[in-house]
């Protein structure tokens, strides 16, 4: 056995010492990768390789001998070479540059354009960008385990996000700047927000699958509207292809926490949509029996698994004259969350630590259902005219069930007496948000070198609460009084608002021919905005007071209740009228000569905003117009190294305007503090500096390095702040003197055959100085003469700023196999995220890294497979104090952190997963 072990071994080993391997890389006349390129080696013996992500290829396992490489790519020539094996070299190597085929040329315009939706377009909108731009593919998107483009934005470098209750990010803030700093535009146009309190758009409305890429300006040029400080984040949505073109994608999956917990759900269906003073009058004395008790009566049960899908179709049409895409998508999903919130405030007697006043165990369910539907036409008359329209309709509808348990901590957690403590809250909220937007936009050659372009967009926002019901009751929950956490009872609440925008633009360009690529630009803009927001609550005690559960009553809806104000809220200032008039004009010209591109305007920005409530409301401001005008210089320089190597230097000028919410004179009650309106808010602005290296080696790989700096005059933060004759604690919106932001990044991609990686990382660092009070004695060494307030300067980051973040990317592609993975890493370090009024109690946001994965299978030349698992660490969102808690001789818990500080809140979202397919049915005319 031994002896035919050893010859079985010898003839592996001389096989093995005439097999050879053949690689190399398979460029086009521009040295760019041909990414999926066949080469093939005799045809007879079925040995072939398909070029990788950078367009490298290997075939192992050559025989000795003459053989002849083939290599064939749809639009290119085909090549063949020629090699001989002769079994004293085992490798050889042997590169191909492909040459265009000129009957394919004479089919399609080829004019330096990529693929739409590839990564190669990005990278190329990256290179020829006037300022610095940052670009996603739709390519990319396709492979990430994201829903919804809130979830794409803090994959891309300098990005982080805020979350809402439920874990999922909303919100995007740019290079550490609040997410007030930043504004987003759809093709390109600004939009309004339903959000009833913030300017800027939820992102988690938009679904991730109607996107073609997703472009963050971090430098404005004159022809950009001018109120954004941190950068511009544009959804260019899908449009119509050169061919006709079939997308669909259908998945299903679970969150692990709900098999944990259970998902706790209520009827929705039976909510009235407006308060019983908007359907019968001002004057009418609403009764118990007005208001339904379903949407209180909550059950916990395991929901149906997530269902998610989208479909887009496009072709075109008459000659290829006309361009049609309509799309659409659906998301059914139940998010949960385990939460832990501590309210806390400060020793009153000289010391600046917190004190632990209640522990609240907080368990959400939230239903989700995204739906979006969106249509883009392009209509070209002839090569000097054509005009493009979209609409576009976006809507998220949210049933949220909220459960607290809430402890009282003043006698020490381990002290408690009886069941007096605790007390329990049921809230339940149903949001219905609503985008409807529309644009027609004409570009027109006219006489000689002048072109015309103009757009009008028309859209609205909505943003509905209707009947939120908050149940407080006590811990047996067998009576009704005052309590630690406050009057026992039940409210219902109705808040809605609907913003209306009509915007018109107008450019003017001047390009002859002998110039080039240089030009001059000149153009204008106005738009007409406006808001109406509503408010309404009501509020409910029990009467008798004392009714028992299991005898008086068992559900909500048993207890009888009486009103303590039938007429609702007609006076609250949250009934209110706003409006923002914006007249714009700019000028700018781009001189490109040789290895120079320079990009300098000016922009002028004419503002009118302000509000009217609708009733009076006594001791309130009943309304208000601040008017101003802004003039925004611009200057963009980019010097070319040499081909594919830019260094860009960028200047402007922007601002941040307040919200509509912000400067109306309201009170809205909040889990933590009420917030509170502030009508003398002013405007920010800021001077912002760029300086970006950027390599690109091929049309995929990229090097960008850059640093950043920011002088802001005016911030606005939240900040709790004194008020009223009771000198109570509230939220209010402030400008706080000046602050800097400054920093670096470095944006990094590079594939290596069927290996890739993509990795950003941003360091951050603002400053800004704001009073904070200290409590202490009047004097030190005579506590008899009682405590006082002392207000001294402390200088800390901005709010929303995170030192670092960074982003890695981990890919594989095996085009032959079909086979597609991911392995990806979102990483926030520490982030201020509440200011407090007390030194040293501001809130900080803990580090966290979240890990996705994602794994596609391609089972034919249309449709794939996948799964994707997000969250895979169960990566919790906490915030502490960087104080530790006042406990004297009681013991806390969760409060056992090594570094002494103090746990204010934990948030666990626990593992999702998806199972899906996708297919992509193309019918290429020119294939």
């Amino acid at each position: 056995m031994k002896q035919i072990a050893l010859v079985v071994i010898f003839l592996l080993m001389c096989c093995y010492a005439k097999a050879a391997t053949v690689k190399g890389k398979l460029l086009d006349e521009n040295k760019e990768p041909l990414t999926g390129a066949i080469i093939l080696l005799d045809a007879s013996k079925g040995l072939y390789a398909l070029a990788g992500l950078d367009g490298t290829y290997i075939i192992k396992n050559v025989p000795v001998g003459t053989h002849t490489i083939t290599v064939s790519f749809i639009g290119y020539l085909t090549q063949e070479k020629t090699i001989t094996m002769t079994g004293e070299s085992d490798a050889a190597t042997i590169d191909f540059q492909l040459v265009q085929d000129s009957k394919v040329l004479n089919e399609v315009v080829v004019s330096g354009k990529a693929e739409a939706g590839s990564d190669a377009e990005a990278r190329l909108t990256e290179r020829n960008a006037s300022q610095v731009v940052n670009v996603m593919s739709a390519k990319a998107i396709s492979i990430l385990p994201d829903l919804s483009v809130a979830n794409l934005v803090q994959r891309m470098s300098g990005l982080t996000v805020q979350r809402n209750s439920n874990g999922d990010p909303q919100y995007v803030i740019v290079r550490g700047m609040d997410k007030r700093y930043s504004y987003t535009l759809v093709n390109g146009f600004k939009i309004p927000s339903p959000d009833n309190k913030n300017r800027y758009l939820p992102l988690d409305i938009f679904p991730a699958t109607l996107l073609e890429r997703l472009e963050v300006y971090k430098s404005l040029t004159a022809d950009m509207e001018g109120d954004a400080i941190g950068g511009a984040v544009n959804l260019v949505m899908k449009s119509a292809p050169d061919h006709f073109e079939v997308k669909a994608d259908f998945q299903t999956g679970y969150n692990y926490i709900n098999t944990l917990y259970g998902f706790d759900h209520y009827n929705a269906s039976g909510i009235e949509k407006n308060s019983p003073r908007q359907q019968y009058g001002t004057g009418y004395a609403a009764q118990p029996d007005d208001f339904t008790q379903k949407n209180l009566e909550v059950k916990n049960n395991k929901p149906m698994p997530d269902l998610i899908g989208s479909l887009s179709i496009g072709n075109r049409f008459f000659n290829n004259k006309l361009g049609v895409l309509v799309g659409g998508s659906f998301q059914n999903s139940y998010r949960a969350t385990k939460s832990l919130w501590f309210d806390y405030d400060v020793d009153p007697y000289g010391s600046d630590l917190p004190q632990l006043g209640s522990l609240q165990e907080r368990h959400y369910s939230i239903h989700q259902m995204r739906s979006a539907g969106h249509a883009r036409l392009d209509y070209k008359f002839n090569d000097r005219n054509e005009i493009k329209f979209y609409a576009g309709y976006y809507a998220l509808n949210n049933n949220e069930t909220r459960q607290i348990r809430s402890t009282s901590l003043k006698l020490g957690y381990n002290s408690l007496q009886g069941d007096a403590s605790l007390g329990y809250t049921t809230r339940t909220k149903t949001t219905n948000q609503g985008i409807l937007t529309s644009s027609l936009q004409g570009n027109h050659k006219l006489l000689g070198p002048l072109a015309l372009s103009w757009s009008a967009v028309y859209s609205t926002a909505s943003n509905n609460e209707p009947d939120n019901a908050k149940f407080t009751r006590s811990s047996t929950m067998q009576d009704f009084k005052e309590t630690p956490q406050g009057a026992e009872g039940l409210s219902r609440q109705w808040l809605n608002n609907k913003d209306n925008d009509l915007t018109g633009y107008l450019n003017l360009t001047m390009q002859p021919e002998s110039w080039g690529r240089s030009l001059l630009k000149a153009g204008g803009m106005a738009r007409h905005k406006d808001r109406d927001g509503n408010y309404d609550i009501y509020n409910f005690m029990p009467k008798p007071t004392q009714q028992f559960q299991g005898t008086n009553w068992n559900t909500v809806s048993d207890v009888t209740w009486s009103l303590t104000n039938p007429l609702g809220a007609t006076s609250d200032a949250q009934n209110y009228k706003a409006h923002e008039y914006i007249n714009a004009a700019y000028v700018l010209g781009k001189l490109d000569v040789e290895r120079w591109e320079v990009n300098a305007g000016v922009r002028a920005e004419q503002t009118n905003q302000g509000f009217t409530l609708k009733n009076p409301v006594p001791g309130v401001i009943r309304d208000t117009s601040e008017h101003y005008t802004d003039v925004l210089p611009s200057l963009m320089a980019k010097y070319k190294i040499k081909p594919g190597m830019n260094l860009r230097f960028s200047y402007y000028k922007s601002i941040s305007r307040p919200s509509f919410f912000e400067i109306v004179p309201y009170l809205y009650p909040e889990d933590g503090y009420p917030e509170r309106g502030n009508p003398k808010l002013q405007r920010v602005r800021a001077q912002n500096i760029d300086l970006r290296l950027e390599v690109f080696p091929n049309v995929t790989d990229q090097i960008l390095v850059g640093v950043f700096y920011k002088s802001i005059t005016d911030p606005i933060e939240y900040t709790v702040t004194k008020f009223g004759i009771a000198n109570e604690n509230s939220l209010q919106p402030n400008n706080f003197g000046n602050a800097r932001n400054m920093g670096a990044e470095i944006d990094f991609i590079h594939y290596f055959n069927k290996f890739g990686i993509r990795a950003n990382y941003t360091f951050t660092h603002s400053t800004i100085t704001t009073t904070k009070q200290l409590p202490g004695p009047v004097d030190p060494n005579d506590l008899s003469k009682g405590y006082t307030t002392y207000y001294v300067n402390q200088t800390r980051p901005m709010q929303g700023q995170a030192s670092h973040i960074g982003n890695v990317s981990l890919l594989y592609k095996d085009l032959d196999k079909g086979w597609e993975s991911q392995l990806s890493l979102v990483y926030t370090g520490e982030k201020l995220e509440a200011i407090s009024p007390y030194l040293n109690n501001d809130l900080y946001g803990k580090p966290i890294a979240i890990l996705d994965f994602s794994l596609e299978k391609r089972v034919s030349s249309t449709v794939d497979v996948f799964i994707k698992a997000t969250n895979l660490l169960n990566s919790a969102y906490q915030m502490y104090i960087k104080n530790p808690v006042y406990q004297k001789d009681n013991e806390y818990p969760y409060q056992k952190d090594p570094q002494n500080k103090t746990l204010t809140r934990r948030d666990e979202y626990y593992q999702s997963f998806r199972v899906g397919v996708r297919i992509n049915f193309s019918k290429n005319k020119n294939q």
